[in-house]
């Protein structure tokens, strides 16, 4: 049986076809004597009747030349994305490379490669090495016979096609976004679109399992959390694979949970050239004034949403969906380790500075845990201990502090920034397009004062617009710029009521609103069970007046 079988009955041929064509048995012929066939449709639309035409056309073009059909290589998807990663296509122009055939028959150029006249050269010319040649039955075009230039302008042609079915496809999405249309692909877990609609509305069997989701995100449990109570629940995904971490951050995260219309962009490598993949979850896509669009009802208010989005961005180190557990002890992120050691092998003796993590009830050098003893020796000290002096501390330094010191002020404008996350991503998102929207005025400036690339009625249409939404995302970022109060911290009893009623978490951000970059230093016991009061062996980095009055 012929190594193409399955893909030839998948194309639709039956016995009796296959067996006319001379494809029902393995070929026999010397590689100068055989074909390699690869055939490419873009998408699932396109008509197989049409692919079976186009193999049909080689099969009597390698007939009339006397020769066989080696093996023939059949893909779905798009030649014109440099990102895409074509896998049939690769293991045909190896067949050639490696000598099994003598020549690639393809139906025309365009079906064969879009990336112009370098890839397709490129290519030609590892053939040419080898003795083989490229074949366009449909165009007469034959690589060893004079047909390199006609295949160099038909690549390039074909390129310039594919630049301006992105171009046309592009515009369509971003029309069709701005009207208020959720764009391609299925809907996010929980909510429904109808065909043709482009707006969401909540799915009859989803929306129970994902409304529950978002509302324990909403009463701060971690993906993790959730993840496991979903699966416990018995609920799964639309796929029927049980809820893990990362798939429910992703589904809360992307703004069409909100019912907001999405903007995703793609990344890209160092010269600007898009790569299969996304950056982030997405943002909801904002119109002239700035407000979000809506394609809908999603299974979570936009407020919701940005809560949520929040919520997670301060539980995760990478802002991806990796859930953490709630947390107990004070110092983690906040205390450093003390003890002297050489740096730079020199003899130069710094303290190391690693952080401190919690185990077994003791916080313990990082470096000495995961780097060894060589490194540094590290110190251990007795967490309860060590986060009851610090939390001392923490409030006699804060109730030592003036009522109108500058630290006073950062603090709360810290602590406003913990305790309203929803707000402060608000923010964010507003001095992001405010950001953009800077620059693309600048850019309509260049064009029309340096580079003349514009009439005047058409720069002063684009400016008034441009100007407008700079005028309404700074009218929304003042009102957003909501002022902390930051009398409450300068009395001591408030300030010990406000330590002992707050949980663990609430307890490290405050810590960290009073804390410069090098957080807590500690310092290595001269032995076991030294006497030391532990506040001896603590050096704080405590926030200065330098630090609050240069703040943003």
């Amino acid at each position: 049986m012929r190594e193409d079988h399955a893909t030839l009955t998948a194309l639709g041929f039956n016995s009796d076809e296959l067996e006319a064509m001379g494809l029902s048995k393995p070929a026999t012929a010397e590689p100068v004597g055989l074909v390699d066939a690869y055939l490419r449709r873009s998408n699932k639309k396109e008509d197989l009747a049409t692919i079976r035409g186009h193999l049909r056309d080689l099969v009597h073009w390698a007939q009339a030349e006397g020769m066989q059909i080696r093996h023939v290589w059949f893909e779905q998807l798009s030649a014109s994305k440099a990102y895409v990663r074509r896998w049939e296509f690769e293991k045909a122009t190896q067949a050639i490379v490696d000598g099994k055939s003598k020549t690639l028959g393809v139906w025309k150029a365009d079906r064969f490669d879009r990336r112009g006249m370098g890839a397709v050269g490129r290519m030609l010319d590892e053939f040419d090495r080898r003795q083989a040649r490229l074949v366009s039955v449909s165009e007469g075009l034959d690589s060893a016979n004079g047909g390199r230039l006609v295949f160099a302008i038909l690549s390039e042609s074909a390129r310039q096609e594919a630049k301006d079915i992105a171009k046309r496809v592009k515009n369509g999405h971003d029309a069709h976004k701005a009207e208020g249309r959720r764009g391609t692909g299925k809907p996010p877990f929980g909510l429904y679109s109808a065909p043709g609609s482009g707006k969401v509305e909540p799915h009859p069997g989803e929306y129970g399992t994902a409304r529950r989701l978002a509302d324990m995100l909403l009463d701060k449990r971690t993906t993790k959390v959730t993840a496991h109570a979903l699966n416990a629940a018995g609920h799964r995904t639309r796929s029927g694979a049980t809820w893990s971490p990362s798939a429910v951050s992703k589904l809360a995260q992307s703004p069409l949970f909100a019912g907001m219309v999405p903007v995703r962009r793609r990344r890209t490598d160092e010269y600007g050239n898009s790569l299969d993949s996304w950056e982030g979850y997405g943002e909801p896509l904002r119109d002239g004034k700035g407000e979000i669009v809506m394609c809908g009802a999603g299974v979570v208010t936009p407020a919701e949403w940005f809560r949520i989005k929040a919520f997670i961005a301060e539980r995760t180190d990478d802002r991806r969906a990796k859930g953490k557990r709630e947390a107990k002890y004070l110092g983690t992120g906040s205390y450093r380790c003390g003890r002297m050691r050489d740096k730079d092998g020199a003899g130069t003796s710094e303290p190391c500075g690693s952080p401190l993590s919690h185990r077994g009830g003791r916080y313990r050098c990082e470096v000495r845990q995961t780097r060894g003893k060589s490194i540094c020796e590290g110190v251990v000290t007795l967490a309860e201990r060590m986060d009851h002096a610090v939390g001392q501390a923490w409030v006699d330094h804060i109730a030592g502090l003036a009522p109108d010191d500058p630290v006073i002020t950062e603090m709360a404008r810290r602590w406003f920034a913990f305790a309203d996350p929803e707000t402060q991503a608000k923010k964010a998102e507003a001095q992001r397009a405010l950001a953009a929207a800077q620059k693309r005025v600048k850019k309509l400036e260049d064009d029309f004062y340096v580079y003349g690339k514009m009439d005047e009625e058409r720069f002063e249409e684009l400016s008034e617009g441009q100007r407008t939404l700079l005028e309404s995302l700074s009218t929304a970022l003042e009102v957003l710029a909501v002022e902390a109060d930051p009398a409450p911290l300068g009395r001591i009893d408030s300030l010990r009521e406000a330590w002992g009623k707050a949980d663990m978490m609430d307890k490290r951000m405050l810590l960290k609103c009073a804390l410069g970059e090098q957080g807590i230093r500690v310092k290595a016991a001269t032995r076991q069970g030294d006497p030391t009061p532990i506040l001896a062996r603590l050096e704080f980095d405590w926030l200065s007046k330098t630090d609050a009055t240069g703040c943003a």
